[in-house]
């Protein structure tokens, strides 16, 4: 295969943001006085946006309920407060992005992320790097699962779907990259593990993010 360009997803991938994602919502649930979750917990409720994040931290009835639009608000500020203050990329990601570069593959993201903090994050931890696009959940579009915006990509980068790899560590990454007709690879070392993500259509599974540039040889 002819791959030329990464599609890196971004919570749980390229960068260990697990704290970040659940400290405010801890800390809202703490507030109205809701039962609060570990980490653990979170690694299965992220990957959908905020929106499923708050909803499924909730308990059920609160969830269902009108209080539902206040608390996500009241999330959606506490997390812009906390936004990147434990989060770090994972062992071998420079390392990896140094390679990938070297070889001339173009570098990409696509995440489930609010779109207004995607510019902020890449600025902050991958600024060495020249990525070419880098998508979060943008007002109108559709979030992953849906490949819409890798479509989008193969539209603006003029490339087909065999010179595409995608990375992720979720179920919804691997149905992504399935739906789009990409090669799916799923990232061990993030929130889920390797048993989803070949339950869910993973190509291949790897531990290490430098084991990718293997593809590339």
């Amino acid at each position: 295969m002819s791959y030329k360009a990464v599609i890196f997803d971004l919570d749980g991938t390229l960068l260990n943001t697990i704290g970040d994602i659940a400290n405010p919502v801890n800390i809202v649930l703490a507030r109205y006085g809701y039962p609060v979750h570990s980490l653990d917990d979170y690694r299965y409720f992220i990957g959908d946006g905020i929106g499923q994040l708050v909803y499924r931290a909730l308990p059920p009835e609160v969830a269902e309920s009108n209080k539902y639009p206040t608390i996500l608000a009241d999330v959606w500020t506490e997390y812009q407060l906390n936004l990147n203050k434990s989060t770090v990329p994972y062992n071998g990601i420079t390392e990896l992005l140094d390679g990938l570069t070297a070889k001339g593959i173009a570098l990409n993201i696509l995440s489930n992320k609010s779109h207004e903090f995607m510019d902020e994050v890449v600025q902050r931890f991958f600024a060495k790097w020249d990525f070419e696009l880098v998508f979060g959940a943008r007002k109108g579009l559709p979030l992953k699962p849906s490949p819409h915006s890798i479509f989008e990509m193969m539209d603006l980068l003029q490339l087909e779907p065999e010179n595409f790899v995608y990375v992720g560590d979720s179920d919804v990454d691997m149905l992504t990259a399935n739906s789009a007709g990409v090669f799916a690879v799923g990232a061990a070392w993030g929130f889920r593990g390797k048993e989803e993500l070949l339950a869910h259509g993973a190509d291949l599974v790897i531990d290490h993010p430098e084991q990718l540039l293997g593809l590339f040889n």
